[in-house]
């Protein structure tokens, strides 16, 4: 008994002194930032884009970053697109929002489409990730006649509930700081909640990313500020591909076949068995799909 007790205090005095360390030692160094483009607002967004062809801009989720994306970028640039990526305001390099200012993804869509304008993209496909994907469903260039196509990944949709306390990310908050034990509580944490197996890069990044200053109150403003039935699917013209895994924690597969059904037209593909982490886990097959649903819209590089 007195064993047991010693080990105890010893794991309580090493946690404490790792709590203490996580708050004085500088965080894990972030990704490098890309290009930044100033909003007519003000608004600093941290931008990348690669490769020549179509014109597609990539929306991601809550939380996320710009890091989401580099498989799947490489694989639309393999396919002849010009691919633009960022991150939303209050992630990675881009800027935080006031403490009073809207956390909503209609916030968010107004930011897309300033940004659009701002970078001179003309009439670019635009593919949203989760909280991304209301992104897009919120945002004016969806509705243009000129956009040629939007694809919505294990997307959020106006039939989608959110029941019981929301996500404050307080104990991964704790947990992310901690030296030595924070990079692999983090992959048993992000392993836990989406039941798939991350790119090791992905895990590290995104720590990093988490702990910059102000990315966890854009977390927990965005979690207060969803409310996903505030989402109009219903008038959105243009042509649109969704698509959403059966094994889906985050937002049920039905939220995917629910939207499909709003959207006039949309097609709706079923990846059996997945789960939610599609750009990561499925970059060549999402690809291809793209390319198969839209045909005429890409160029394959030799």
């Amino acid at each position: 008994m007195k064993m047991v007790l010693k080990i105890i205090i010893v794991i309580v005095l090493l946690l404490v002194v790792l709590t203490v360390l996580g708050k004085i030692l500088p965080a894990p160094k972030p990704p490098a930032p890309g290009n930044i483009v100033t909003l007519p607002s003000g608004t600093k967004i941290n931008t990348f884009t690669k490769g020549e062809g179509k014109p597609i801009v990539l929306v991601h989720g809550l939380p996320g970053s710009a890091n989401d994306w580099p498989e799947f970028v490489e694989e639309l640039v393999g396919k002849g697109y010009q691919v633009t990526w960022y991150d939303r305001v209050g992630y990675g390099h881009s800027s935080r929002r006031d403490a009073d200012a809207k956390f909503t993804m209609q916030a968010n869509a107004n930011e897309l489409d300033a940004l659009i304008i701002a970078m001179g993209l003309e009439s670019p496909a635009l593919v949203g990730w989760s909280f991304g994907g209301g992104v897009v469903q919120s945002s004016t260039a969806a509705r243009k006649a000129e956009t040629p196509f939007i694809v919505l990944l294990a997307a959020v949709g106006s039939s989608m509930r959110i029941e019981g306390k929301r996500d404050t990310m307080k104990a991964a908050e704790w947990a992310l700081r901690l030296p030595v034990l924070g990079g692999p509580l983090a992959k048993a944490s992000i392993t836990a909640r989406f039941a798939e197996k991350m790119p090791s890069r992905w895990v590290d990044n995104q720590r990093s990313l988490l702990l910059m200053p102000g990315s966890l109150d854009t977390f927990r403003g965005e979690m207060k500020a969803l409310t996903p039935s505030d989402l109009s699917p219903s008038d959105i013209k243009t042509p649109t591909l969704i698509i959403h895994g059966t094994k889906d924690k985050m937002v049920p597969y039905v939220v995917g076949v629910n939207t499909s059904e709003e959207i006039k037209g949309a097609e709706l593909m079923t990846l059996d068995g997945i789960g939610h982490m599609l750009p990561l886990s499925h970059p060549t097959e999402i690809a291809d799909a793209i390319v198969s649903f839209f045909p005429e819209k890409t160029v394959e590089t030799p």
